[in-house]
């Protein structure tokens, strides 16, 4: 099964005026509301009239052409939620929607986690970054801190936070609020990047998106059956540190690095979590043109 994640993202600086061009663009997309069928992750969205969904070739279409984000990042979009009404070309939010098919995630660790260490090491991972991103010809970023701490929801069996960030180029300062859900079988998630003005308003668009997704009978988390099912490599200290990096960290097979989330963790892990932070950098800043 492909990857599925929902990321939820703010639109801070696009063009006031949007192009002609734009326009078409928007005007060919076919938003959808009432209940929306994940199917790989045997899960649903039960979308009123205050949404908007837009299935996979209009999310690249919003993803690429409006919000000018490298085309791998729709690689794996099954849609987009909006609220219903809003143009993407303006300032809003969507929900991107994928799957990680991971396994079961245990729950066990999620209140003994140093999170207060785990941010010291991220915020080292960025600075170790910046000299790529300079190269590249893009802003340095900072991790200034969480703007909420990783919470575990016992009943709701859902893991959020959310990090502060200063873009060097860019003013207010960033906001990357995270929600995943967990199931039997992996974890839907809800990336947010918006800015730090828009922390509450994110907030509860994320809680209100996740309170109206449910997965199957039989897929739940509570569903899981030891011994049977597959469990995933990490708990949900792991959830937390990896972040949208996890699929990452399979690819170049740093998985192992994994077992270390009851210990420090290693700067290798979180750079490839942290480095997550340039695919929606055009949300904040432009790439610095040549001279």
């Amino acid at each position: 099964m492909r990857p599925i994640w929902i990321a939820l993202i703010a639109v801070s600086v696009l063009p006031a005026n949007p192009l002609p061009a734009q326009a078409e663009t928007v005007d060919a997309l076919s938003p959808q509301s009432g209940a929306i069928v994940l199917t790989e992750a045997q899960a649903q969205i039960g979308l009123s009239d205050d949404y908007s969904f837009y299935g996979p070739e209009d999310a690249r279409t919003i993803l690429v052409e409006i919000w000018e984000n490298p085309p791998s990042q729709a690689e794996n979009a099954l849609g987009i939620v909006m609220p219903a009404g809003d143009d993407p070309r303006q300032q809003s939010w969507g929900a991107i929607i994928t799957w990680e098919p991971i396994g079961w995630v245990d729950s066990d660790d999620a209140r003994n986690t140093d999170y207060a260490g785990l941010m010291v090491q991220m915020q080292s991972a960025a600075r170790a970054l910046n000299a790529q991103r300079r190269a590249e010809g893009y802003p340095e970023v900072q991790v200034l801190g969480w703007a909420q701490e990783p919470r575990y929801d016992s009943v709701a069996h859902t893991v959020s936070w959310a990090r502060e960030l200063h873009f060097f180029d860019d003013e207010p300062n960033a906001l990357h609020y995270d929600m995943r859900l967990l199931g039997r079988r992996g974890v839907l998630s809800m990336n947010i990047v918006g800015t730090m003005d828009q922390l509450a308003q994110i907030r509860a668009g994320a809680a209100d998106l996740a309170g109206r997704t449910e997965f199957d009978s039989g897929a739940r988390y509570e569903d899981f059956e030891a011994g049977r099912d597959d469990v995933a490599a990490y708990g949900v200290a792991g959830v937390v540190a990896t972040g949208v990096g996890v699929a990452v960290a399979k690819n170049v097979g740093a998985m192992a690095l994994l077992g270390k989330l009851l210990q420090p963790l290693g700067i290798a892990l979180l750079v490839l979590g942290t480095a997550m932070l340039t695919p929606l950098r055009r949300l904040f800043s432009r790439k610095k043109p040549d001279n």
